[in-house]
């Protein structure tokens, strides 16, 4: 399978993941959505994300397929985003700005025209993942809050007088507030749905970021395989494939690409040739002293068999 359908492929996961995401189940049996609320924030946290991790970066879509590229990569960010965040609660700030830090983070030297779902990335949606069921299961046994806690000593004491005080209950809820329905919430079905929902918009996303680098690297394969062979195989070893990305060669125009290449490929040999005649103006000096570094060295530069040890 070539990288092109991959990208259409991990785009379909990433639609189906996102429409398993969006339904639940009520109490009649009914299937429902989980309301455009967690959609939104979904969708205002992947622009942010999308944005923050942009900043810089020159590539564009350069064809239909990179357009669909892009735009389901925003969707299915906006879709998982929506899929584990609760769309009420105190938590929900602290989640938004944890998730924003992980999508945006990067190490310094990698380039990228969007934001990268890593593997803290992930953990951190899983968890607030499971934060949600715990907090649909929680409504679809009637019981509005996250967790009730019986206050030490006090609830040993056999008095109704002291009930109100025998427990304390952390945060409430309504199902309003968490998008749960009317009717109530059938949870096996409802985790059944959210869960394949999240591993295939996760799944969709990671194979789509691989596949799109995988056509990005066919593209510029295809651009230096223009020349004629002795000359495609030279520029190859000197701009080897693994560089490709960060040397800034993904998601540039055909035209930009060519230029981008000719620039590299001069440095290239700029550097060689000055290393070249370096290495010919350099005297080959006579250690006064034994020098086993030294030694070693001046063999591995002057391309000689080093002597046998012997036994």
């Amino acid at each position: 399978m070539n990288a092109a359908s991959q990208l259409g492929y991990s785009c379909l996961l990433i639609a189906i993941g996102g429409l398993l995401l969006a339904l639940q189940l009520d109490g009649d049996g009914a299937v429902v959505g989980t309301g455009y609320a967690p959609l939104g924030i979904g969708a205002v946290v992947a622009l942010a994300a999308t944005l923050l991790a942009s900043a810089g970066s020159t590539t564009l879509p350069r064809d239909g397929l990179d357009v669909l590229s892009s735009a389901s990569a925003f969707l299915g960010l906006a879709f998982l985003v929506a899929g584990v965040l609760a769309p009420g609660g105190s938590w929900l700030f602290f989640e938004v700005f944890i998730l924003l830090w992980l999508l945006t983070r990067r190490a310094p030297q990698e380039k990228s025209s969007g934001p990268i779902l890593t593997s803290g990335a992930c953990v951190a949606l899983a968890l607030m993942l499971l934060l949600r069921l715990w907090i649909a299961y929680q409504g679809s046994e009637n019981r509005w809050q996250l967790m009730e806690i019986s206050v030490p000593l006090i609830s040993w004491i056999p008095w109704s007088l002291l009930d109100p005080i025998k427990t304390i209950q952390l945060g409430s809820f309504d199902p309003t507030e968490m998008g749960l329905p009317a009717t109530g919430m059938r949870f096996g079905p409802t985790l059944a749905l959210w869960s394949c929902g999240f591993a295939a918009v996760t799944s969709g996303l990671i194979w789509r970021s691989r596949a799109a680098y995988e056509m990005e690297n066919d593209r510029i394969h295809a651009t230096i395989q223009t020349l004629p062979g002795a000359l495609a195989r030279l520029v190859e070893r000197l701009i080897p494939e693994e560089d490709w990305k960060r040397l800034g060669l993904h998601g540039l125009s055909e035209r930009v690409r060519c230029k981008r290449i000719e620039m590299l490929v001069e440095k290239e040999m700029r550097g060689r040739r000055e290393f070249d005649t370096l290495l010919r103006r350099t005297p080959n000096l006579q250690l006064q002293k034994p020098n086993a570094f030294a030694a070693q060295i001046e063999i591995a530069i002057q391309g000689e068999t080093p002597p046998n040890p012997g036994p």
